[in-house]
C-alpha cells in the first residue's frame, strides 16, 4: 500500500512539474563538479544558457548583440547577472567554476 501511494505521489509530481508552464528547450544532464575537471564551455556551460536564456542571446535573438552566449567571454564579463537568472544550485556552481577556471 505504501509503495502504491509513493508511486502515485511522484506520478503526481512528476505531472505538475511538467505542467507548470516551465521552459526547457532541452535537458540537461551529467553536470559534473569535480574541482580537478576542466569546464568546457559548448558541452556543459552552452546547453544551460540554450535551455534557460534562448532565444533571446543566441544568433538572432533580440540581446544576441549585446551579450551573445555562445561566446565564453560573455560569461566572465557578465556572471553575477546571469546568476542571477540560473535557479539551479548545480547549475550555477558549474557556471563559478568555469568562471574561476577561465580567471586563472
Amino acid at each position: 500500500m505504501k509503495t502504491i501511494l509513493l508511486l502515485l505521489f511522484c506520478y503526481s509530481c512528476l505531472w505538475f512539474c511538467n505542467a507548470s508552464g516551465k521552459k526547457q528547450s532541452k535537458k540537461i544532464e551529467n553536470i559534473s563538479l569535480r574541482t580537478a575537471d576542466t569546464i568546457n564551455y559548448q558541452t556543459q556551460i552552452q546547453p544551460i544558457l540554450e535551455a534557460r536564456c534562448s532565444p533571446c542571446h543566441f544568433n538572432g535573438g533580440k540581446m544576441y548583440q549585446k551579450m551573445p552566449f555562445d561566446k565564453g567571454e560573455t560569461i566572465i564579463d557578465h556572471q553575477a547577472g546571469i546568476l542571477k537568472r540560473i535557479k539551479d544550485d548545480q547549475e550555477a556552481a558549474l557556471i563559478k567554476q568555469y568562471v574561476r577556471q577561465r580567471m586563472k
